[in-house]
């Protein structure tokens, strides 16, 4: 099969398609999206060789075990972790916790940037009818940020920032836009500006000097002083300067970012503030994909381009280099 390879670079060539496994899916891949920790995988900021890619949406096309091949036919997309199946975590459903779990595209196994990816029937969900390929391929991320709402608590009609106007910033902004939130955005790309208006989101310009200089930006809507709660997307020290400095004090401050830099964040904000801290990485997928098939919310609107699969090292470029909002790779369609 066709696979996405990185190994000091990125390159496309030709892998060994894993067999199955008892209770396992072979999938074949349609949509898989280009994220940030992908970039940090192809960049070395995360040491892993293979294959990456974590979200994605495909089409079951062989199983093993009965309760496999009830998805066969199906379309799916992969959770963000799962574990070993057997541990009291597992068994409890909280595999998320399990000790020997893997993440596909980062640890433990081949990711979805590639023809076929092979995964356990638990570590997937059916996509409903109605749901776009686009779309599913990006419920992953939308559960992450989602996910703030109940971990974090968010009481309804707040003010909320986010810091980063990338894929996950954009896609941050609408997710919680749609939610009821007021959300505005900080972000150094004013050509975005149009998209945030059409779903009421305020937009702070600044550039990486600005926050680094502490220079207040231009804007589109209301500044606020401080915000009660703060979401840090950039990936960039100067993001999370910028994050800690506005969140206000008692406040939430929700990390999307990987952090994989080498760039130390400082923590003497978040300590004099008494800031709380979440991290955010993965949620539940079911909700999601309900709310996507009720057309309650469309995050393809950050999607800048779809590329083949021949040419994710292009994909991987314009992402890393911030070009492309969102980049997804289109491997096949589904018959």
């Amino acid at each position: 099969m066709k696979a996405v390879l990185v190994d000091e670079s990125v390159q496309v060539t030709e892998m060994p398609d894993p067999g199955l496994l008892e209770g396992g899916l072979r999938i074949r891949v349609l949509v898989s999206a280009v994220t940030g920790l992908d970039v940090d995988v192809a960049t070395g900021r995360r040491s892993y060789h293979g294959i990456p890619g974590s979200s994605f949406v495909g089409l079951v096309e062989e199983a093993r075990g009965e309760e496999a091949r009830s998805l066969v036919g199906k379309r799916v997309v992969g959770r963000a972790n799962h574990g070993c199946g057997v541990c009291d975590a597992c068994r409890t459903g909280d595999d998320y916790r399990c000790r020997d779990r893997v993440r596909p595209g980062l640890y433990g196994a081949p990711g979805a940037h590639a023809q076929y990816v092979h995964l356990p029937a638990r570590a997937v969900a059916p996509v409903p009818e109605g749901v776009s390929d686009e779309a599913a391929a990006l419920a992953l991320p939308v559960s992450a940020i989602l996910e703030a709402l109940t971990r974090g608590e968010l009481p309804r009609w707040t003010n909320v920032l986010v810091v980063g106007d990338g894929g996950m910033g954009m896609l941050s902004a609408l997710s919680l836009a749609s939610a009821g939130y007021t959300v505005t955005l900080r972000g150094n790309h004013g050509e975005r500006f149009d998209l945030l208006r059409r779903h009421g989101i305020h937009f702070n310009l600044a550039t990486d000097q600005d926050e680094v200089m502490g220079m207040r930006p231009g804007r589109f809507g209301p500044a606020l002083a401080s915000y009660p709660f703060v979401f840090e997307v950039t990936g960039h020290a100067s993001g999370w300067d910028a994050a800690t400095r506005l969140v206000s004090p008692g406040g939430s401050l929700y990390v999307l970012s990987s952090f994989q830099d080498g760039v130390p964040r400082p923590l003497t904000e978040i300590v004099e503030k008494n800031v709380r801290v979440i991290g955010l990485r993965q949620g539940a997928l079911e909700p999601v994909l309900r709310i996507l098939a009720a057309g309650l919310f469309d995050p393809t609107e950050v999607v800048s381009r779809i590329y083949p699969l021949d040419q994710a090292p292009e994909a991987y470029q314009r992402t890393q280099d911030r070009r492309d909002r969102m980049a997804l790779l289109r491997m096949s369609y589904a018959d």
